[in-house]
């Protein structure tokens, strides 16, 4: 019980870690393409750091998930919604890789990181939080 505990907690604080990042570096994206103007090079240092983060934390929500899952339910055959959970989860994890490498990319080139993608990455990354939150709640719901 107390694995699960433990998992449960890190499972969330990676949750919430993940999404406040998300939110600051969609947050900074948009600033700048609304003043229409490049981030500086500390702001640009400042998004790839976010993103790392954001990684990690994926990475973390991941590898507790997979362990929660196993441990309480012993299978990964939980329905549909399960399933939709993971795709939603599998699509923001690439999305967030993606992220990574294409801000690394930029950075090495120093260029500002390219608008249309940064314009895309929060349609996609919320589309799929969309479907991990849809998939969870009625995987969870008795």
């Amino acid at each position: 019980m107390s694995l699960i505990v433990a998992l449960k907690f890190f499972h969330y604080l990676s949750l919430f870690l993940a999404g406040g990042l998300g939110v600051a570096n969609a947050l900074l994206a948009k600033a700048h393409q609304k003043a229409q103007m490049p981030p500086a090079p500390p702001v640009q240092q400042t998004m790839m750091t976010l993103a790392r983060l954001g990684l990690v934390a994926i990475v973390i929500l991941w590898v507790t998930g997979i362990i929660l899952t196993n441990q309480i339910y012993g299978s990964f055959n939980l329905g549909w919604a399960f399933h939709l959970k993971l795709l939603g989860a599998t699509i923001l994890l690439l999305v967030i890789a993606f992220l990574n490498f294409h801000l690394a990319m930029s950075a090495k080139k120093g260029i500002p990181p390219n608008p249309k993608i940064m314009n895309a990455i929060p349609y996609i990354a919320r589309t799929s939080l969309a479907a991990i939150l849809i998939g969870i709640a009625i995987v969870t719901t008795a």
